[in-house]
């Protein structure tokens, strides 16, 4: 489940108040963020004793940008939100802010071994020692806005759904130019066929993307996307989409109860079987059984 816990910034100017919630996946500490600066101009320090990754996803009032001297703006041509900030451990950079009556956020920390753990060989060790400022790209704010989702609300996807988010994103910020296209075949038909011989046996616990990985000797993010081109589908949505139908099975052949059901397909209670279900069929469990059961 997410955390609500106290966080502070460094070196804070003018931050009025802080929310946050918080997760972990793949050794990185994931937190959704709200700020709110006093009126006028404020400020704090991004960095950590870890690296982080700080992506603005929501802005009220005036501006925020990053800035490697507070007092001297960083040249932009746009100033919407979405943008990304990388900073390397304990290399200070400003986040600056005027006439902003709230921030949102996502802020990711984590050991500056983390992304080889992730990549592997895909990894450009460069990209991690040099900040980055102002980055804008769609996919990273995608995930950014996916993981500030499952910080506040967890879904259905459970550890394989956060692993791949950020394993996703990481891969946006730290993969070798060319590594997706050297590496764009799909898994071997015996990687292909452990993957879903484990996916099947351990359907209903808490699937690690680290762990099939390794199964098929691949990094996390070559693993992720040679299982997508392979199916058509990331892992956690071919793992939720398998669950959803031995669901179907069961509701069919059974008298169980649907809160049974429920945790027979590896769901924590009745009440998230049901959203999931609905989401994904358009009905609620017991509605789709009454329908066909007629």
């Amino acid at each position: 489940m997410s955390q609500s816990q106290p966080f502070e910034f460094r070196s804070p100017h003018g931050i009025r108040k802080i929310e946050s919630q918080t997760r972990s996946w793949n050794g990185i500490t994931v937190r959704n963020i709200v700020h709110y600066p006093d009126v006028g101009k404020a400020w704090h320090d991004i960095s950590s004793h870890e690296t982080t990754v700080a992506i603005v996803l929501g802005q009220v009032g005036g501006y925020c940008e990053p800035r490697l001297n507070l007092k001297r703006p960083t040249p932009r041509s746009r100033f919407d939100v979405g943008h990304t900030t990388f900073v390397p451990a304990d290399m200070t950079v400003w986040a600056y802010t005027d006439g902003l009556r709230s921030v949102r956020e996502l802020r990711m920390s984590f050991a500056p071994k983390v992304p080889e753990s992730i990549l592997g060989d895909d990894l450009d060790s460069a990209k991690t020692d040099t900040p980055v400022l102002l980055l804008y790209d769609d996919k990273i704010a995608r995930c950014a806005e996916l993981l500030a989702e499952e910080c506040q609300e967890p879904s259905s996807g459970g550890r394989l759904y956060g692993e791949s988010l950020t394993t996703a994103l990481t891969a946006t910020l730290f993969t070798r130019r060319n590594a997706q296209i050297q590496r764009g075949n799909g898994l071997a038909p015996w990687q292909l066929r452990r993957a879903m011989e484990y996916l099947e046996a351990h359907m209903t616990q808490d699937i690690s993307l680290e762990e099939m990985a390794k199964l098929v000797g691949l990094s996390q993010s070559q693993f992720a996307r040679s299982f997508k081109t392979s199916t058509g589908m990331p892992p956690y949505k071919w793992s939720l989409d398998a669950r959803i139908k031995r669901a179907q099975e069961l509701l069919l052949r059974c008298t169980e109860p649907i809160a049974f059901i429920a945790l027979q397909t590896g769901f924590a209670d009745q009440s998230h079987f049901t959203k999931t279900f609905r989401r994904a069929t358009g009905e609620t469990p017991k509605d789709w059984q009454r329908s066909r059961k007629l």
